[in-house]
C-alpha cells in the first residue's frame, strides 16, 4: 500500500521535501506525487539534488532530478544533472541518455547554450570513460564552441589539440 504524500500546504521546509524524497527512494511514492510543488519547492528540490550530488549520494541525486524532470520536462538543466547523477551512480547508459536528451532540448531554445555546452562536455568525459575517443573529441569539441569560461575554453582546445 501507497503512503499519502504531503498537500502543499503541509510541506513548508528542505526536511519535509526530503523526507517526501526518501518515500520515493524506498518505492513508497511515485514522481506523479509530486505535482502539487511550488516553484520555490522546486528550487530547494534542486538544491537537495545537488547537495546529494555534493556528498556521494548519486541515487538520492537521481531520485530529486528524476522528479524535476517530471514537473518540467523542457527544463534541459534537469536532464544534464539527473546524467551527472547517473554517471556517478556508474548507469553509464542512463547517464549518456540524459546528457543526449539535455543536448537535444538545450539547442531547440537559444537560452540554453550554458547547458548544452555542459551536456557536451559530460558527455564527452563520459565517451572517453569508455573509450570512445572519436566521439569524445567531436562532444569535446563542440562544448569548446559553447563555453563562455576562457579557461576552460583553452584547456579543451589544448587538449583537441594534442
Amino acid at each position: 500500500m501507497r503512503t499519502a504524500v504531503a498537500t502543499p500546504s503541509a510541506m513548508s521546509s528542505p526536511t519535509d521535501l526530503a523526507s517526501e524524497l526518501a518515500k520515493l527512494l524506498k518505492g513508497e511514492i511515485d514522481f506523479r506525487d509530486f505535482p502539487w510543488l511550488s516553484p520555490q519547492e522546486r528550487r530547494t528540490l534542486g538544491r537537495i539534488g545537488m547537495a546529494m550530488l555534493d556528498s556521494g549520494k548519486p541515487k538520492g541525486a537521481q531520485a530529486a532530478f528524476g522528479v524535476l524532470i517530471d514537473l518540467e520536462p523542457e527544463q534541459p538543466a534537469h536532464y544534464l544533472m539527473y546524467a551527472h547523477s547517473a554517471s556517478l551512480a556508474e548507469d553509464l547508459p542512463e547517464a549518456f541518455d540524459y546528457f543526449g536528451k539535455s543536448i537535444e532540448i538545450a539547442l531547440r531554445v537559444q537560452d540554453f547554450h550554458d547547458v548544452a555546452a555542459e551536456a557536451f562536455l559530460g558527455r564527452g568525459e563520459l565517451l572517453l570513460r569508455i573509450g570512445r575517443t572519436v566521439e569524445a573529441r567531436a562532444d569535446l569539441a563542440d562544448a569548446a564552441t559553447r563555453l563562455k569560461d576562457d579557461a576552460r575554453k583553452k584547456s579543451i582546445e589544448a587538449y583537441l589539440a594534442s
